[in-house]
């Protein structure tokens, strides 16, 4: 970059012509590669700018060629997880639905063997029932 002139620190010299500041300035690459100053438009420059606009407009057009299949497979995945899920979700409702009744059948198993015991003894279901009763309410009715 020989056409830069160095700038001193002094702050009157931001935005002026050499100074550094690449900011509202065409840049175009030397012949070295790097980047300088364009001192106006050269032949050769259009047919580079359209040679990279066409090397764009390519790589472009590849990467929206890969987008349906990663979609598609994006989508195929999404698609087999909400079919894992839902197999899941539907091998749980029937488990619960297995052990509601397990436990509907425990407990008319167990009120039928009750009923039995109150029905041999009831005496003796009456004095475990006070029993029962009034540890309870000395559990639930503290008073201060």
């Amino acid at each position: 970059m020989d056409n830069q002139k160095s700038n001193d620190g002094n702050a009157r010299n931001v935005g002026n012509e050499g100074s550094g500041s690449s900011m509202g300035k065409d840049l175009s690459r030397d012949s070295n590669g790097g980047i300088g100053r364009s001192t106006g438009a050269t032949p050769g420059a259009s047919a580079e700018i359209s040679k990279g606009a066409s090397e764009l407009h390519q790589s472009i057009d590849k990467a929206a060629d890969a987008a349906p299949a990663m979609a598609d497979r994006l989508a195929t995945s999404a698609h087999a997880g909400v079919d894992k899920v839902q197999g899941a979700l539907a091998n749980a409702s029937n488990s619960m639905g297995e052990k509601s009744k397990q436990l509907s059948e425990a407990y008319k198993n167990f009120a039928e063997t009750g009923r039995g015991y109150v029905r041999s003894s009831p005496a003796t279901s009456v004095l475990v029932a006070l029993a029962a009763g009034f540890t309870l309410s000395k559990i639930l009715g503290r008073r201060r």
